[in-house]
């Protein structure tokens, strides 16, 4: 499917859960709010891409684009010819809008590994899932198992409420917003700034702190332990969190030794919580 001299291939999205999205026709009112609600709302739900797409002409497309971006939202819309995507996803046709015979409203979610996890068919135009109850399945069909080990409180805000992506990009712990939440795998994340919750929604797994959130000198010797969250180290790109008190700073103990004491924390996380990813590994594989 392409979008003026924009194509999009699922090898793009490899490693993420992508939403196919497909549309009855540009002039659909229900369509256009679908896409308004989900761009918007997008980034609450992290690791996913949104694909729109239509069958209309490119120039119906292209009039559809401008309306968005001058509402401000942020949208690509691909065109399917002739629905011969929706078609290959057996999407029901014959559906009548304006005396035009279409295929039914449907949105298909693929999982990490291209298969199919759920779909919804319309049953008429204005027939969707809303952007809650699609937030809700993928919460459902993407738990982290792992998630049972993590430093969480009961309602699974990660990091005390702090932004992940702000110790990357301006070296400093700094409170999210309740305004600006992303949840990823079951876990609720908060950022300072909504281009902070764009990059992570984008790639979640360059941004979660190692070992779940536990003090990552403590964790060398497979003891989970609380953490100041504003005393943290990145390293290849890894955000290591660790405890500081009256005991003392766990984070000087880690840069006597950094190079070992990762790597028996890496064993211990595994042993811990053998389902979840250590992200160097993920990196790894996707230097391939």
């Amino acid at each position: 499917m392409s979008s003026g001299d924009r194509t999009f291939r699922l090898s793009e999205a490899r490693g993420r859960f992508v939403a196919l999205h497909f549309l009855v026709k540009t002039e659909c009112p229900s369509c256009q709010r679908h896409v308004a609600e989900t761009a918007r709302r997008a980034g609450e739900v992290a690791g996913v891409v949104h694909v729109f797409m239509t069958p209309d002409s490119e120039d119906e497309i292209r009039a559809w684009s401008a309306r968005l971006e001058a509402d401000g939202i942020r949208a690509t819309i691909y065109r399917d010819p002739s629905a011969r995507l929706a078609r290959a996803f057996e999407i029901p046709g014959e559906y009548e809008l304006n005396d035009e015979s279409v295929h039914a409203p449907a949105l298909v979610l693929l999982g990490p590994d291209g298969r199919e996890v759920f779909r919804y068919v319309g049953e008429d135009s204005p027939d969707w899932l809303t952007f809650d109850q699609f937030a809700d399945k993928v919460a459902a069909s993407s738990m982290n198992p792992a998630v049972e080990h993590y430093n969480l409180p009961d309602d699974r805000l990660a990091l005390e409420g702090h932004d992940p992506v702000a110790y990357h990009v301006s070296g400093r712990a700094e409170p999210g917003r309740p305004a600006w939440p992303s949840a990823y795998r079951g876990v609720v994340y908060r950022f300072a700034t909504s281009q902070n919750r764009m990059k992570f929604a984008e790639d979640p797994e360059r941004y979660l702190p190692a070992y779940g959130g536990w003090c990552a000198t403590a964790m060398a010797e497979g003891r989970k332990v609380e953490i100041d969250p504003a005393n943290f180290k990145i390293t290849d790109s890894r955000l290591f969190l660790f405890y500081k008190g009256w005991l003392g700073d766990a984070r000087k103990e880690w840069n006597k030794n950094e190079k070992t004491l990762t790597v028996r924390a890496d064993e211990q996380w595994r042993r811990i919580a053998p389902s979840d990813t250590i992200q160097k590994e993920l990196h790894h594989a996707e230097d391939e």
